[in-house]
């Protein structure tokens, strides 16, 4: 064996080595672009399922605000209704009609904010922890 034949011979073994090398290199760039991705989704599903979860708080709210609303409504009408029936007919249908209709009003204009208020608060105290959870864990 010459010598330019055993040059030779080791230049193609270091190319091999480089390139395993690189190949190497390449898939942990790879791996780590995979695992930082990975990472960044199961943050956001954190903290979208803590916002889910204060989103139900809220609406089991809401729902509970307006059911004690439409009690409220129907025992003012009931009210209403008895005392005008002890005057005349006509004057208890009135009076009904018309207390109904302040106390859906008043629960219409006010059932807007206390709704998204009902709702904002246990969403945003949710979203909150759900956010220190994913940068904590």
């Amino acid at each position: 064996m010459s010598l330019l034949t055993v040059g030779q011979g080791l230049r193609k073994n270091a190319s091999a080595g480089m390139r395993a090398v690189a190949d190497a290199d390449v898939n942990s760039a790879r791996q780590k672009i995979a695992m930082d991705k990975a990472d960044r989704a199961a943050k956001m599903n954190t903290i979208g399922t803590a916002g889910g979860i204060g989103g139900m708080v809220g609406a089991s709210k809401l729902a509970a605000a307006g059911t004690a609303a439409a009690g409220t409504a129907a025992a003012g009408t009931a009210a209403a209704g008895t005392a005008a029936a002890t005057t005349a007919a006509t004057t208890a249908t009135t009076a009904a009609t018309t207390a109904a209709a302040t106390t859906a009003g008043t629960a219409a204009g006010v059932g807007t904010m206390a709704g998204m208020a009902a709702i904002a608060a246990p969403v945003a105290i949710a979203l909150g922890i759900g956010y220190l959870f994913s940068e904590i864990f």
